[in-house]
């Protein structure tokens, strides 16, 4: 699961977007604050957990310091999971799918990625309705994008809870991914239950959810400058339409829009594919 948040206001995020870029991407109110709800949540039972859900006991992140909590089996913390060296190696082309998949079906991985899939599928349904919709790839990629780019509107409620002397202080008042190897996690645990789930009903979801890495990571990136991404890619209006018409295609596609996350990832590493 993503790290959400960053501190920058929105004013200086947006600072090198060009001002037809913001009208491009579509700065609607409304649909930003039901965009930023979703990602809300998903912190909510995440990073945050202490504060929305103590319940969970940080199950959905690294654990309450008691037990390790599922992202702990998933994701480098203290260490790096057998499952995410497989996946890396399989992005970068010296490991193989099906060692990958082998990794994914370890008892407590498989444990891990189906209840945190789950978990994706429960907040998805809540905040964008089903996948199948019509109009629903536009609206999640639509979010996505804004999200990556720091355009949702501040986190108010959320920061206001937070101490200041908490470390998660400077990044609680904003919607956005603040660790750039998150992107690449999220796309583990979507393959992960893609190869799990079997006839689930959830192809569509975690299709439209891919593609939304494969098109949100570059527009982190390029309008960041938080990594190195495709060269053709810069923060202006032909990109934001170039990623959006990509991802639809990708959202047909979940073989594709993972080799392009590969493909991504191996920039982040070596500056090339």
């Amino acid at each position: 699961m993503p790290r959400l948040t960053h501190s920058q206001s929105f004013a200086a995020a947006t600072e090198a977007v060009p001002a037809a870029g913001l009208a491009q991407a579509g700065h609607r109110p409304g649909i930003d604050q039901r965009h930023a709800a979703f990602f809300h949540e998903l912190d909510a039972y995440t990073e945050y957990w202490d504060v929305y859900h103590p319940e969970t006991r940080g199950r959905f992140y690294f654990g309450d310091g008691t037990e390790p909590g599922l992202l702990a089996r998933l994701i480098p913390r203290e260490g790096r999971p057998p499952v995410f060296l497989a996946w890396t190696r399989m992005a970068l082309g010296s490991g193989s799918v099906s060692a990958f998949a082998d990794a994914v079906r370890a008892p407590e991985t498989a444990e891990a990625i189906v209840e945190v899939d789950a978990l994706l599928a429960q907040i998805f349904a809540t905040h964008f309705g089903a996948a199948e919709y019509p109009g629903t790839a536009e609206d999640y990629l639509h979010a996505i994008f804004r999200f990556a780019t720091n355009q949702l509107p501040p986190a108010t409620e959320r920061d206001a809870r937070i101490a200041d002397d908490d470390p998660r202080k400077p990044t609680a008042g904003r919607h956005r991914l603040e660790g750039d190897l998150m992107w690449f996690a999220w796309a583990l645990v979507l393959e992960g239950a893609q190869i799990l789930a079997g006839n689930d009903g959830g192809d569509a979801r975690r299709r439209l959810m891919l593609a939304g890495i494969a098109s949100g990571c570059p527009a982190d990136f390029a309008w960041r400058g938080h990594r190195r991404t495709r060269p053709d890619y810069q923060a202006d209006d032909a990109t934001a339409a170039l990623l959006r018409a990509r991802g639809i295609q990708w959202t047909a596609d979940f073989a594709a829009a993972a080799q392009e996350v590969y493909a991504l990832f191996r920039i982040r590493e070596w500056g090339t594919e």
